[in-house]
């Protein structure tokens, strides 16, 4: 279920607060700072960065305390007081991730579904429907699946885009498409990527033949 790795997640919150921190909506900036309000407004949004940071943290304690019922609480808080943020979305993603491990799959799917109305992070976006995608595969929704990549139109992880398609379509008995989207995950990919291997044995499994890498 990870695509993104806790420091990257950290990166991306870390990267709205540079550049939103200091003034969210400057159109409202300008006609609060010429009523003589900047300061104060100034103060609110940096009061809701604040609340958002300790909002986040209190959801992190609760989901290490497998509490689903504080943490699902923080997340709605979450979404309700910084929607323009990458919190809500990093929620959705973590706990979703936390009820897939604890067979909860249908839960899951809801809360990635319910994170399609996020729209602060169009990448972050993506990844909770690749994600949802990859839980539907794995509930032997694989029709599902393929409708929901069929649903992102830009994707910026093409290879785990095509790797779960792949796996839908092989499992669907269409060995010929599941062939094609493991080449074209493989296409995407690093040599040195570590998920590599894998994606060439399912395509060895499909009936292809992984291109020989040069020697380094």
């Amino acid at each position: 279920m990870d695509q993104i790795d806790e420091y990257e997640q950290g990166e991306r919150v870390r990267a709205w607060l540079r550049n939103n921190g200091s003034s969210l909506i400057g159109g409202v900036a300008i006609g609060l700072s010429a009523l003589g309000g900047w300061q104060w407004w100034q103060g609110q949004q940096d009061q809701k960065l604040v609340d958002a940071a300790a909002e986040y943290q209190a959801f992190a304690k609760a989901i290490d305390a497998k509490d689903d019922a504080k943490a699902g609480a923080h997340a709605t808080s979450l979404a309700q007081l910084v929607p323009e943020s990458p919190y809500p979305l990093l929620a959705a993603l973590r706990r979703a991730e936390v009820l897939h491990t604890q067979g909860k799959d249908d839960e899951a799917l809801k809360v990635l579904d319910a994170a399609k109305a996020i729209q602060a992070d169009p990448v972050l976006v993506e990844l909770s429907q690749l994600r949802a995608a990859r839980l539907l595969a794995g509930m032997g929704k694989h029709e599902d699946a393929i409708k929901r990549l069929d649903a992102i139109t830009d994707t910026s992880f093409p290879a785990v885009a095509a790797e779960i398609r792949g796996d839908a379509e092989m499992a669907l008995g269409r060995r010929d498409a599941a062939r094609a989207s493991y080449e074209k995950a493989l296409a995407s990919l690093d040599i040195a990527a570590p998920t590599r291997p894998m994606v060439e044995m399912k395509l060895t499994d499909a009936g292809g033949s992984p291109t020989a890498q040069p020697e380094i």
